[in-house]
């Protein structure tokens, strides 16, 4: 037993004044009488009852005593151990598949129900503690005894988008195994991966019971070499016969046009996914839905998107402009990635130490001075390049291993510069680095000499370098699940980015 407000126990110390108040006796004052046979009478008819009443003003006393001392208890606000008065967190699950319909009801809306009965049948003898949890645990109301604050604080849970993150419970887990003295309830559908796996100390309450359900568990939009879309798409189902259903596929600006629809004939469980292509397409938004009745239907829309062409616009910079030009060219006519210009570059192809004027360059045979090196040395024989950083947006698509490296130099880097490629000997081949808010890749070796511009790999780098510095290696996916962190499309590393949203100018 513990006492959790024991200074309300001073108060027993006014026991001392009342019990010297009882005891307090009137000291009789002497009178002449006439009539002694009278009062003699009287006080003998006392003496006789004097014994009774002593003990009855002693067990008046005592029964005073035993109730001022409760008072004082009970104003310290004992508390007694044991399992029924642990602290109790509440977990809601309120992830996308608690959205689903019971009849009239959402699963939430069970699970809510569920944790105020909880709330009520403690009649504030015990401390709670509200959580949701869907992708991240956000506590609603710390541990207390008010169960109005509880039930106003599972009230206000809402619908997520987001998938249940069953992560997210190690750390409750592990401050569960320190400390033995809470309990950690979750309310939920069980509708999600490791639910098998919880542990011991987070006891699972099953709302809701197994519905049928079809949805869309993936699907991608991507242009096609020739220049139509490729929609791909697949389908799940928790419905224990096969079910008909229609894909729908819309563009978001083109009004209630249906660009495709497609019959579809759903099987339980995980469907083989299905492919088409779109002639014609334009890019921007497209929403992808299924039209069948089940029971959730947030997993039966897919939004999606398809940029627009926006190629990276280069210039050449050098006086043997034909082999990085026709590089430059063959994306431009392929793909549509790159783009030759003249003016208004966003990255620029050097030679030398030349400065150039551009927010980017990529520079091959460094020499002379400039702020992309220290010091250019003499030249050196490279026999085994070591890759470095093989990842890296630059180099990812590159065999840099096997390339010949012709026309190297010693060079003495700056502080920041990141080394992708180098040689047996420490010698930076190929390295990336940013000054002034400038961004830079320098390629240290010629390829003219080494024969590299005839190769297919010299195209490649320059795409690869090209695109990295002007921000475009990352560029969004055409879909992202709740949670996915996406990449900023455009942004250059040094500089700053001003996100907004369609049809408005603010961020």
């Amino acid at each position: 037993m513990s006492l959790l407000a024991p200074a309300f126990l001073w108060s027993l110390l006014a026991l001392l004044p009342l019990t010297a108040i009882y005891f307090l006796k009137v000291k009789p004052r002497r009178r002449t009488t006439s009539a002694f046979f009278l009062w003699d009478q009287v006080i003998g008819q006392k003496k006789a009852t004097s014994l009774l009443q002593r003990l009855r003003d002693a067990l008046s006393l005592l029964l005073m005593m035993i109730a001022f001392a409760a008072i004082s208890f009970s104003l310290a606000n004992p508390e007694f151990s044991g399992d029924k008065s642990k602290d109790l967190l509440i977990l809601v699950d309120h992830s996308a598949s608690m959205s689903a319909t019971n009849g009239r009801e959402t699963r939430l809306t069970l699970a809510k129900e569920k944790a105020r009965e909880i709330v009520a049948a403690l009649n504030g003898n015990q401390r709670v503690a509200v959580a949701s949890i869907a992708g991240e645990l956000n506590f609603r109301s710390h541990l207390s005894r008010n169960p109005r604050e509880l039930i106003d604080a599972i009230d206000g849970i809402t619908e997520s988008d987001f998938p249940f993150a069953a992560e997210v419970l190690d750390g409750l887990s592990r401050d569960a195994h320190r400390s033995r003295d809470h309990r950690i309830l979750l309310l939920s559908d069980g509708s999600f991966d490791g639910v098998e796996n919880l542990p011991e100390t987070i006891e699972l309450v099953k709302t809701g019971s197994p519905l049928g359900n079809a949805g869309i568990i993936s699907a991608d939009l991507q242009r096609l070499p020739d220049d139509s879309l490729g929609f791909f798409f697949r389908i799940a189902s928790s419905f224990d016969a096969t079910v008909e259903a229609d894909l729908v596929l819309k563009h978001d600006g083109s009004g209630e046009r249906i660009y495709k629809l497609v019959p579809l004939r759903i099987e339980p469980g995980e469907n083989p996914a299905e492919r088409f292509t779109l002639e014609n397409a334009p890019a921007g938004a497209w929403v992808a839905s299924l039209e069948v009745d089940d029971a959730l239907a947030k997993d039966n829309v897919a939004y999606l998107t398809v940029s627009g062409p926006r190629p990276v616009r280069v210039k050449v910079a050098t006086r043997d402009r034909f082999f990085f030009e026709v590089s430059v060219v063959a994306f431009e006519e392929g793909s549509g990635l790159l783009q030759l210009v003249d003016e208004a570059p966003e990255v620029e192809i050097a030679k030398g130490a030349a400065a150039g004027t551009g927010p980017a360059m990529v520079i091959f045979t460094p020499e002379g001075e400039s702020p992309w090196w220290d010091a250019v040395g003499e030249a050196v024989d490279v026999i085994a390049p070591r890759v470095l950083s093989g990842d890296h947006p630059v180099i990812r698509h590159l065999d840099a291993s096997a390339l010949t490296y012709l026309g190297v130099k010693e060079i003495a880097l700056p502080m920041g510069a990141l080394v992708l490629v180098e040689s047996e000997s420490g010698v930076p081949l190929i390295y990336r680095m940013t000054h002034e808010g400038r961004s830079v890749v320098v390629v240290n070796f010629d390829p003219v000499a080494s024969e590299f511009v005839l190769s297919p790999w010299f195209p490649v780098l320059i795409h690869g370098a090209a695109v990295h510095l002007a921000g475009r290696g990352d560029e969004p996916s055409p879909l992202y699940r709740p949670g996915d962190l996406v990449p900023v499309p455009g942004y250059r590393e040094g500089r700053i980015a001003k996100v907004t949203r369609p049809g408005s100018s603010e961020p």
